[in-house]
């Protein structure tokens, strides 16, 4: 299904964004129909679903800023780039003014208002199948969720907009009564849908999405209810959701660590531990995709390949945290962990890693760089990079699972879960050592496990925010020893600003405390 969002939807969409003038409302595209003209039959209505899964690989989302505003701020990367937008948003820095901010803002309204589109295209066509419109439904619900759950991580308070925008004043939506609270409710809201409403899977289903694979399914929709009660602290009502995936039957950990990180199509395909992900391909069309609306020439690359490569924008580096980290454990048969070079290029001819982008290290040899999300270990050109972005994985579900087993009073259980995630690595059986613990000596463990089996992977940062390090004296000060960027954090600094670009088009919107 790598091309299909892209091909199926290249008639329908208008993507509302917000204008600041109420002339431009009424202005009609003659290369565009209207949606009361397109939308009437079950193909329209498909279309106007696979619109949405198109976003996520625009620059605004996954394929590029959205893991960006994860692994830029927390502790396991640092900037060394030119590009001021992301300096200083790693060390906290960045303005409002800054026209950069509205790649991700605009990106999940992307999907938030395609979501919207397909929700009422849905439910105004009459001849559609019960279950086609019932999974139908279910995505869209799903990927509404998700964009709001990243974009109120990001930007706080933002806008609760869940009807198609139609006319001048519903084109500007107001946030100054919208809380965070108010949002993850409509996020659980939305997800208790698509729980319903989802299949477990595609294989056997019939109508137009049968066998696609990369569509939300019910165990996405469990996998992500579950992320956001932990957001909130509610351990317990965390828990059945991911006890449900977990025990589903449906996922399992991946043998080897780096087919995960694979643009392989067959190994990408065979990965078990994949439950939500990101679909980008190797094609070399012309039209890159950092936004927009989508041609036949679109090329669906990830543009992480070339922005976190030491041989090519070499954005980001690893810090000597994640360096120590992976290498603070050895495997029982006393190799390095086979996370370390999945996630980190350097030269050591002791552990036989001495290749860097499938050539003999041509890099600065005392220097450590990203593996993860490029091609460091094979070669290739990055520009056609198409390594599937994985937004939920089975191995976070499993670490969640035992962080909300821990927190409900179940250590053992939870250090069940950790070892199985260790084992994978092939590294000592602690799990009795573990089940051990009291809840603060579990959980600095469960936060090392985090770090080494999901580096660079845009979760970092959140989970430092809701474990309350950053109101921790002395864990910011262990946050600043690890990443210098944070000696220029403040209080305030919690999320981006909501860009000043926005509040300049629309009257109603304020700012967050990043604004300030």
């Amino acid at each position: 299904m790598k091309t299909q969002f892209a091909r199926l939807f290249l008639i329908l969409v208008v993507i509302t964004s917000f204008s600041s003038c109420n002339e431009d409302l009424e202005i009609q595209d003659t290369n565009r129909l209207l949606a009361e003209q397109y939308y009437q039959s079950a193909e329209e209505a498909q279309a106007a679903v696979d619109a949405i899964y198109n976003a996520l690989i625009i620059d605004g989302n996954y394929m590029r800023m959205t893991p960006i505003m994860g692994d830029a701020r927390g502790d396991e990367v640092r900037s060394r780039s030119p590009w001021v937008f992301l300096a200083q948003t790693a060390n906290f820095t960045v303005p409002s003014t800054d026209g950069a901010l509205e790649i991700a803002y605009l990106g999940y309204y992307s999907i938030i208002n395609r979501a919207n589109q397909a929700i009422e295209a849905v439910n105004q066509i009459e001849d559609i199948d019960a279950d086609l419109r019932d999974r139908m439904l279910g995505q869209a619900y799903f990927l509404r969720a998700l964009a709001f759950f990243n974009a109120t991580n990001v930007y706080d308070n933002i806008p609760l907009v869940t009807e198609v925008q139609t006319g001048f004043e519903s084109y500007f939506p107001s946030n100054q009564e919208t809380t965070q609270a108010d949002i993850y409710a409509q996020i659980e809201a939305d997800l208790l849908e698509a729980i319903e409403k989802l299949p477990v899977s595609y294989d056997n289903v019939n109508g137009p999405d049968a066998g696609q694979a990369a569509r939300a399914t019910q165990g996405a929709a469990n996998s992500l209810m579950g992320k956001v009660k932990l957001y909130q602290g509610d351990y317990a009502g965390a828990l059945p959701y991911f006890q449900t995936v977990v025990n589903s039957g449906v996922y399992d950990l991946a043998p080897n660590y780096a087919d995960l990180f694979s643009q392989d199509p067959a190994v990408e395909v065979a990965n078990p531990g994949r439950i939500f992900w990101a679909e980008f391909t190797q094609s070399q069309n012309v039209d890159f995709n950092w936004g927009g609306d989508p041609t036949v020439n679109w090329r669906q690359f990830s543009a992480l390949a070339p922005t976190y490569s030491g041989a090519d924008f070499y954005d980001f580096f690893p810090t000597q945290f994640l360096v120590n980290s992976l290498t603070e454990e050895r495997t029982v048969d006393d190799q390095i962990d086979p996370r370390y070079p999945a996630t980190i290029l350097s030269f050591l001819p002791e552990e036989g890693l001495t290749q860097s982008y499938g050539a003999p290290f041509f890099l600065d040899q005392n220097q450590d760089y990203i593996a993860k999300y490029t091609l460091a270990n094979t070669g290739g050109d990055p520009f056609v990079c198409g390594i599937n972005y994985h937004v939920i994985r089975f191995a976070d579900v499993l670490l969640m699972y035992a962080e909300c087993l821990a927190n409900t009073g179940n250590i053992p259980a939870a250090a069940e879960q950790v070892q199985r995630v260790r084992n994978r690595a092939n590294l000592p059986d602690r799990e009795v050592e573990f089940a051990s613990y009291d809840l603060n000596q579990f959980m600095d463990q469960l936060a090392h496990e985090r770090v080494t089996e999901l580096a660079i992977e845009g979760l970092r940062w959140y989970d430092i925010k809701r474990w309350g390090w950053l109101d921790d004296p002395s864990r910011l000060s262990e946050l600043q020893n690890n990443d210098p960027e944070f000696e220029s954090y403040a209080s305030n600094r919690q999320y981006q600003p909501i860009p000043q670009t926005e509040l300049d088009r629309n009257p109603n919107l304020v700012g967050n405390a990043a604004n300030d």
